[in-house]
């Protein structure tokens, strides 16, 4: 994969009980930054690696993993 919608991280957020300030801190990046891929989405295999493992804990999770949230 190499891209993820910020519609898509938004229901895998909700879908993992993930909250902005929880997922700031586990990823050690700042709530302003997780609010900007909320709204833009993230684009690159290694950066939607890590968002799939902070979202999911499994940084190897593929489209199936988000297309559950859209079920």
């Amino acid at each position: 994969m190499n891209h993820l919608t910020g519609t898509s991280i938004t229901k895998l957020m909700q879908a993992n009980r993930k909250t902005i300030s929880g997922l700031a801190a586990s990823m050690n990046i700042t709530q302003v930054r997780v609010r900007q891929v909320r709204a833009h989405g993230v684009r690159g295999e290694h950066f939607v690696a890590d968002w799939m493992e902070a979202l999911t804990g499994d940084h190897k999770a593929g489209w199936a993993a988000v297309s559950k949230v859209y079920q």
